[in-house]
């Protein structure tokens, strides 16, 4: 209980004095009407004191006159005109100043600058006032700063939504153009392996195989027709089908310019899509011989804006020939006519390369190619082969009478002539000049003999008529033959031999044929020397 009591006594002036310090230190704000009436009192008080110790000092008499006024009232009104103007002065500077200032500071407030602060310099009504105002603007900035924030926020979250819209539609744009590159590609590689396929086959009738197959295991297509113009142009002929009842039948058939969607495709040189052949009129379905049902798209074939022939494809269903389809389906058929038209420049190539190019025989070189290929032939079989070297009579004469172009225009009619009377098995070619030379396999030196007879027979009753004059010209011809195996061994013979016996047919008066053993011993010799000369006489 004494150490309770002890605590007790020893903690009530401890609280005492705490609270003695909290009320010495404790400052209240004075008010403005306080500040003046204070400041105005001591003044005022001051001037009493002064005056007081100056009259007293001074011995002055406070009722003597000036200026007919009592001293002490006239003192008493120079303190009123003091007291007076330290208030006023007081009020200004405590109340018109800072209310000024303030005023200011709301004006620049009330125009926007929530960032402008009033001052701060006292602790009276105005001070509270501009801490206030102060706070209060503090508030609006940050509400300004908060709204601009939300404002800026909004805008990011505006243009992030409009980027994410935008990069939507680019990936979708971007997945479509992914989606044709692909399919892009995919044609491309096709085209290329269709192209390689097609390309990789330089005669005629080995390409149309080559394409057909290529087609069919490419595009896995039901049916289809390649279509050519013949020689004249106005005709469209099969040359190559697939996928129809009779395909090598459809190889007969064919349509003319501007006859049905194929003619009209060639003659216009446009595609042609029917999506149900039933509803077309145009559609002929190869002229009743093929009941095409279905979709069919014929289009035209064309190298270097020269429409030559068309590829008709054909589907079962209806409408089943999409447009990227028959877009791709026209790059395949410009494959195909570049593959054709390679395959005729080819063919023309080695056409010309084998043929004379004003009789349109075989030249010597091709004919040599031959002889060697049926002479390996008649050796390791045992057959026969003839040879006849034929000879124009007297064409020197005939050139400088009627003209070298007369003369053309006889070697072009005498190789006609040749042509149409040996068989297929048979090979002529211009040897040389006037000269020509027909190969006969498995033909004997009998059997050469009545060629040879036939073909003189032939030329003899032919008339070549000169133009200018329209004069007939007889022309005949010299023939001699060789045969293996009766008269020669060798190869080079075979020529030789037949040389010698034409040179004895033109000795012995021209327009007859020789074999060579009817040859005498001093014709031989003479055929011989005549050989080493280098050209005939005509």
């Amino acid at each position: 209980m004494k150490k309770g009591v002890s605590k007790k006594k020893r903690a009530k002036p401890r609280s005492v004095k705490n609270e003695g310090v909290s009320i010495f230190h404790r400052t209240v704000p004075l008010s403005i009407p306080i500040k003046v009436v204070l400041l105005t009192g001591a003044v005022y008080i001051s001037m009493l004191v002064v005056s007081t110790v100056l009259v007293s000092l001074l011995r002055i008499d406070t009722g003597c006159l000036v200026l007919g006024v009592p001293f002490r009232h006239v003192l008493w009104g120079f303190q009123i005109f003091i007291v007076a103007g330290v208030a006023t002065v007081a009020t200004h500077l405590f109340l018109d100043e800072p209310l000024s200032k303030l005023a200011s500071v709301m004006g620049r407030a009330e125009k926007g600058d929530f960032l402008v602060r009033a001052p701060e310099i006292s602790d009276d009504e105005l001070g509270s006032l501009s801490k206030n105002f102060n706070q209060m603007l503090s508030h609006i900035t940050n509400l300004t700063a908060t709204k601009i924030q939300a404002e800026q926020d909004l805008l990011y979250a505006q243009r992030e939504l409009k980027f994410k819209t935008q990069l939507s539609e680019q990936s979708k744009v971007i997945k479509e153009n992914n989606k044709m590159l692909e399919a892009l590609v995919k044609d491309l590689s096709l085209l290329y392996e269709i192209g390689q396929g097609v390309n990789s086959a330089i005669e005629s009738e080995e390409l149309f195989r080559v394409i057909t197959e290529v087609l069919q295991q490419r595009l896995k297509l039901d049916k289809f027709a390649i279509l050519l113009k013949d020689e004249t142009g106005e005709f469209l002929q099969v040359r190559a089908a697939y996928g129809f009842a009779e395909s090598d039948h459809m190889l007969d058939k064919g349509f003319r310019l501007g006859e049905g969607v194929t003619g009209e495709a060639v003659k216009t040189g446009e595609t042609i899509y029917i999506s149900d052949t039933t509803r077309e009129e145009r559609f002929l379905h190869y002229k009743g011989e093929e009941i095409v049902q279905g979709s069919f798209l014929s289009t035209p074939l064309i190298f270097k804006k020269d429409v030559f022939g068309v590829i008709n494809f054909h589907r079962p269903k209806v409408d089943s020939f999409s447009d990227e389809e028959i877009r791709l389906l026209n790059l395949v058929a410009n494959q195909v006519a570049l593959a054709i038209e390679n395959a005729k420049l080819y063919s023309k190539a080695r056409e010309l390369s084998i043929k004379d190019d004003l009789t349109g025989l075989y030249n010597r070189r091709h004919f040599q190619t031959v002889l060697q290929i049926e002479w390996k032939r008649a050796v390791r079989f045992h057959r026969n082969l003839s040879l006849l070297m034929i000879d124009a009579d007297h064409f020197k004469k005939l050139n400088d009478t009627y003209g070298h172009l007369h003369g053309d225009k006889i070697l072009k009619e005498l190789s006609n002539i040749l042509k149409r009377n040996i068989r297929e098995i048979d090979t002529v070619a211009r040897f040389g000049g006037e000269e020509f030379i027909v190969l006969l396999p498995d033909t004997d030196k009998n059997g050469a003999m009545a060629v040879g007879e036939k073909l003189r027979k032939m030329a003899e009753s032919q008339r070549f008529t000169e133009t200018q004059s329209a004069q007939s010209t007889p022309v005949t011809i010299s023939v001699g033959l060789a045969s293996y195996p009766d008269d020669v061994r060798e190869l080079d013979d075979l020529i030789d031999h037949a040389d010698i016996a034409l040179y004895d047919a033109k000795d012995a008066g021209r327009n007859r044929v020789i074999a060579y053993p009817q040859l005498s011993l001093p014709a031989i010799l003479d055929a011989v020397r005549k050989l080493k000369r280098p050209t005939l006489v005509s």
